[in-house]
């Protein structure tokens, strides 16, 4: 592991995408791509949306990310640096599933994170591009060996067929299992967690088929 932790920002850059903490400049790209519901078919769009709230929602991230407990980012082309895309560490938990964060710990920040979350939305307009496949693979990537996490978790909904594919695409289908996801226990999805091991066996993997995105 080589990057410091926690960090006020965070940036992971892909041979054609930018993975960065969000700013307050990204109000209007986050409310338009957050707001459309093509970019979410499985999953219903958020009410009450608007520039100025996602500016507030922004704003109130940054210190969570400093703290150590998510970072929250938007995904941007390399060439033109449009927004596309958002996405991030959605925690950062110890083996017991509590929040490493400063602000949930009366001891701060205990260490490396054992495991995060992590997923992607794109805007509709960049699909079948390759683009969810390669900031998916720098997330985990930069989460196991950059910070040191054991274990990187994904969850999708039950009828989201194309991610699926996508995490068969990489190998993980193996790993998928069924049941409550982390963010509400009523909602029923498919659960991944990688592990280090795995996710090591599954970037050689790529690398051999010519699959692999960075």
């Amino acid at each position: 592991m080589a990057a410091p932790f926690p960090q006020e920002a965070y940036t992971i850059t892909t041979p054609r995408l930018i993975n960065r903490s969000a700013v307050p400049e990204d109000d209007d790209p986050l409310y338009k791509l957050l707001s459309t519901p093509e970019n979410q078919p499985f999953d219903a769009v958020q009410p009450g949306l608007s520039p100025e709230v996602m500016r507030a929602r922004i704003n109130r991230w940054k210190p969570m990310t400093a703290a150590g407990k998510n970072a929250f980012m938007v995904v941007l082309l390399r060439e033109t640096g449009e927004v596309i895309g958002n996405g991030g560490y959605n925690c950062f938990e110890d083996d017991s599933g509590t929040s490493v964060a400063q602000e949930d710990r009366e001891d701060g920040v205990q260490g490396r994170p054992y495991l995060t979350d992590t997923g992607v939305v794109l805007d509709h307009r960049h699909w079948g591009k390759g683009y969810g496949r390669e900031t998916l693979c720098a997330k985990v990537e930069y989460a196991v060996e950059e910070l040191g996490c054991r274990v990187v978790r994904v969850e999708t909904a039950d009828d989201n067929k194309p991610w699926r594919a996508l995490m068969a695409s990489l190998g993980l289908a193996e790993i998928e299992t069924k049941g409550p996801v982390s963010y509400d226990e009523n909602v029923i999805g498919w659960v991944y967690r990688i592990d280090a091991q795995r996710w090591r066996a599954v970037r050689e993997d790529l690398k051999k088929r010519g699959k692999w995105p960075l």
